[in-house]
């Protein structure tokens, strides 16, 4: 996926929380402590959130950072066929395929968060 699709995806699942909760912009902004004009940015597909803000989201809609970063319709055909818990573990050494469901999944969330935050850095120093 180019960076430019993600932010694209990124913007789509921002906009569909917002409608979701019936909440604005203005009030995700104060939430997330940044400017109406950078949540506009991130629901056009602008430019990506950093890490941290994206956490907040996250934890303020309810839902995992995968589900701000990710499509939709992407998540809930690797929900049942992902083998990332396990490829990550490989990669790193850690056995995680013993946790719970849902300690893997945010061990995976954070790490794919962490990377993202990387690739948003890299980035905006390239630009």
């Amino acid at each position: 996926m180019e960076a430019s699709e993600g932010k694209l995806i990124m913007g789509a699942n921002i906009k569909r929380l917002l409608k979701k909760n019936r909440m604005t912009a203005a009030k995700l902004a104060e939430v997330v402590n940044v400017s109406t004009a950078t949540i506009s940015d991130w629901s056009n597909g602008k430019t990506y959130p950093r890490v941290d803000k994206v956490e907040v989201m996250a934890e303020f809609f309810g839902v995992s950072r995968s589900e701000l970063v990710e499509d939709p319709d992407t998540l809930l055909a690797n929900a049942e066929t992902s083998e990332e818990p396990t490829l990550m573990a490989a990669h790193w050494g850690i056995d995680i395929t013993g946790l719970p469901e849902a300690d893997r999944q945010r061990v995976v969330d954070r790490a794919k968060a962490y990377i993202e935050g990387l690739i948003a850095d890299f980035e905006d120093h390239d630009a």
